[in-house]
């Protein structure tokens, strides 16, 4: 071979003048072997140096090569370096690396090792999520316990050499195969033995029943495995290994405990002498650590671009980085992310492989429904799910049951295929119809008594909506965008992502011009709802006049007409416009009680009540009084709420902070049930307000500073009822009582104080209320 040849490998050599031979393309050969020009030109370029077997078999069978040739292809494909004679008996590889963030898994293992009760364990789970290198600490934890030995099988592509490569880890002179299940249960039956089984996946056919024997056969001995899928035989014990814990926060004492950054950080030390964690760089390495969902084998090949670039840089060429970088001490099909992704990928039947590069167009997560929604009767989804399931690129997602997920360079590599097939704006049109269509049945339930469960759904969808709302834009359908915001604008402004999904209506709301009618009145109320979550007054005033005057011209929908005039009307009131509120408030509670709509007209009469409560709070009570009324007869926690909360201003302008306090502390109550933000932040500012005037400082500073942080996080701003001078005069009354130290102590804690906290401060409010 020239000097080119070598640089690319024999394997790759071979197979070019085999083809040439044939007088083949490489789309030819492709198209003969069941793969992918990309394929063919990534083997002869020796961007893949080790093609699974099935591969090499289809190749050959393509090309029509004899059995000398594919003896020697078969050869070619085998590494020298792979094939390496492995460790002596006793003598367990040392690792060059600390194991980091294992310390459980590792404990935990060792004893199912030892105390049973199944004698054979199989750590399971995705390719580059440390199998390997727990194993060998476990290994090495028993050692003094156990005779070890260990067998690596990712190089044994023959079925019929596990049990030879078995015969040599164990030190097994004679390796020939007759009789040799017998000879290794026989120098196996000793006490307390241990054989490790490195990479078993691509052989648990033949791996799984002789292991099976061979532990039935002998009490003394215990065999730990390593493998993406299960063996599937009795007496299995499974082990699923997670990938490593991301940082909770992007604060850098909550970075450097993470796992994942701990690994990150000591891997960019390795080339990068001094690297170290501070305000700036700590931010950038938890968003490193979360894009790569901890996955360690990931999270090296990023590391290695720390020689040259800082993490905020690295994290903008995320992507690019783990796909280029190369750790030339791992074996061939884990030196890069796309070589470990290849090989699990060869495992797969037709139909898983599909399935996986679909899966690609979900963001943060998946049901078995909305993968059915997306195939398209092309792939049998539970049959094929179920495989990727068991494969390990498919992790059962803990947050909810019968959801589903894959690490986020699992997705990578999917997307890059589903591309290359030209499949990808098909599939993605599906996936957001799919998600616009749940919007709607989601719109209702956000209003209603099962509120948190929407909420929930829609929160864990998220990464779903984005996507969805992309692939909308990019496909020019700004109409049904329009119609999702429409439909989840409250899910947005109530769970802490009020800014983010005002930024969404913004982009929809340009392309107005080009869109029909009932679309751009869905996009004017997205964009009143949201501005008047953010504090937007005149935003949501002009935003829900507009989508009133397209609604009336449209009444295909009232439900939607009625909500823009209660919006319409709250910016109005908050502006000081009481006659354009009452109008647009007066037109909502006619609807609303035309069409037996509770949500608008609760929201409507508590509206109104602040219009009438400016002139006199006195005579809002009625209005009052029939608007918690409604509220609580729909059952929502939102609405219920917000009333509570409009009532409790309203008492505080009469000097009843006592009855204040009662209702304030139920609001709080419902947020805190349901996980909302946007009533929290004026529950809060008034509690702070009543701490205040009540001779609490410390306390007034504590909640104002859980408001002020509340506010910050979700974009929800303090508009109606309790406007923020009113918040902001009590908070300096307060801060004139406190030293310096005190006033900082204390804001620092409002700022940290868990919604779960909230109830202690408002027990300290009642009773001071009560003991004046």
């Amino acid at each position: 071979m020239g000097a080119g040849d070598a640089d690319r490998g024999e394997f790759a050599v071979r197979l070019r003048r085999l083809r040439e031979a044939a007088s083949l393309t490489q789309e030819e050969l492709a198209a003969r072997a069941g793969l992918t020009s990309n394929a063919i030109g990534a083997l002869e370029r020796g961007e893949r140096r080790r093609p699974y077997p099935h591969t090499v078999r289809a190749l050959a069978e393509a090309l029509g090569a004899d059995a000398e040739e594919l003896a020697a292809l078969t050869t070619a494909a085998r590494p020298a370096a792979e094939s390496a004679t492995p460790p002596a008996p006793g003598h367990l590889p040392v690792p060059r690396t600390p194991l980091l963030g294992r310390a459980t898994e590792l404990e935990e293992i060792a004893q199912l090792l030892r105390e049973g009760p199944a004698r054979l364990v199989t750590v399971t789970g995705p390719g580059g999520v440390g199998k390997t290198r727990l194993a060998l600490a476990v290994a090495g934890r028993l050692a003094e316990e156990r005779t070890v030995a260990v067998a690596e099988l990712a190089a044994v592509s023959d079925p019929d050499l596990v049990l030879v490569t078995v015969a040599r880890a164990l030190g097994l002179r004679d390796d020939r195969a007759e009789g040799l299940v017998d000879r290794l249960a026989l120098h196996l039956d000793g006490p307390r033995r241990l054989l490790v089984l490195d990479n078993v996946e691509h052989v648990v056919g033949t791996a799984g029943p002789v292991l099976a024997r061979l532990v039935d056969r002998c009490p003394g001995l215990v065999v730990l495995a390593t493998s993406r899928t299960p063996l599937r035989v009795r007496g299995e014990q499974e082990y699923p290994l997670d990938p490593l814990p991301v940082p909770r926060t992007a604060h850098p004492a909550a970075v450097a405990e993470s796992p994942a950054a701990q690994m990150f950080c000591d891997r960019a030390r390795a080339v990068r002498p001094g690297f170290a964690l501070d305000e700036t760089s700590a931010p950038a390495v938890a968003a490193i650590c979360e894009r790569l969902d901890g996955l360690p084998l990931a999270l090296e090949l990023a590391a290695v671009h720390t020689r040259l670039l800082g993490p905020r840089t690295l994290l903008a060429r995320l992507d690019r980085a783990i796909d280029s970088a190369a750790l030339r001490d791992l074996p061939a099909r884990q030196s890069t992310m796309r070589a470990t992704m290849d090989w699990s990928h060869d495992l797969l039947t037709a139909h898983e492989q599909r399935l996986l590069r679909l899966l690609a167009v979900f963001r943060g997560g998946f049901t078995l429904e909305a993968v059915e929604v997306v195939v398209d009767g092309s792939v049998d989804a539970f049959t094929a799910l179920g495989g990727l399931v068991e494969q390990s690129l498919v992790l059962p997602d803990p947050r909810s049951e019968g959801r589903y997920r894959l690490l986020e360079p699992v997705r990578q590599y999917a997307a890059d295929r589903l591309t290359v097939t030209g499949e990808h704006a098909a599939v993605a049109a599906r996936h957001a119809h799919h998600v616009a269509d749940r919007a709607r049945a989601a719109r209702d339930g956000l209003r209603g008594p099962d509120q948190r469960a929407w909420l929930d759904e829609l929160q864990i969808e998220h990464g779903n909506v984005r996507a969805a709302l992309t692939t909308l834009l990019a496909a020019g359908d700004a109409g049904t965008a329009a119609t999702l915001l429409a439909d989840t604008w409250l899910s947005w402004a109530l769970r802490g992502a009020a800014g983010e999904g005002m930024a969404w209506a913004r982009t929809v709301a340009e392309q107005d011009r080009d869109l029909a009618l009932e679309d751009r009145a869905a996009a004017r109320l997205a964009l009143g709802g949201l501005s008047f979550a953010t504090g937007d007054l005149s935003g949501t005033r002009d935003a829900a006049t507009a989508a009133t005057a397209d609604l009336t011209r449209s009444t295909a929908d009232p439900a939607r007409l009625a909500e823009a005039l209660v919006l319409q009307g709250y910016g109005a009131a908050g502006l000081g416009d009481a006659d354009a509120a009452r109008s647009a408030l007066d037109a909502a509670v006619a609807l609303a009680r035309e069409t037996a709509d509770r949500w608008a007209l609760a929201h409507a009469l508590a509206a109104r009540a602040t219009l009438v409560g400016a002139q006199d709070p006195r005579a809002a009570r009625p209005v009052l009084d029939e608007a918690e009324a409604t509220a609580r007869q729909l059952a929502s926690p939102f609405t219920t709420a917000t009333v509570l909360n409009l009532r409790a201003a309203l008492l505080l302008a009469e000097g009843e902070d006592g009855a204040a306090v009662e209702r304030l502390g139920e609001a709080a109550d419902l947020a805190v049930e349901v996980g909302t933000t946007w009533t929290l932040v004026v529950t809060l500012a008034a509690l702070g307000v009543v701490a205040a005037r009540r001779g609490l400082p410390e306390t007034a500073t504590i909640l104002m500073a859980a408001g002020a942080a509340t506010s910050d996080t979700s974009a929800a701003v303090v508009a109606i009822p309790l406007h923020r001078d009113v918040a902001d005069r009590h908070l300096l009354e307060a801060r004139a009582h406190l030293d310096d130290e005190t006033f900082r102590r204390a804001w620092e804690m409002g700022r940290a104080l868990r919604p779960t906290e909230i109830d202690g401060y408002v027990s300290r409010v009642r009773e001071r209320c009560a003991s004046r």
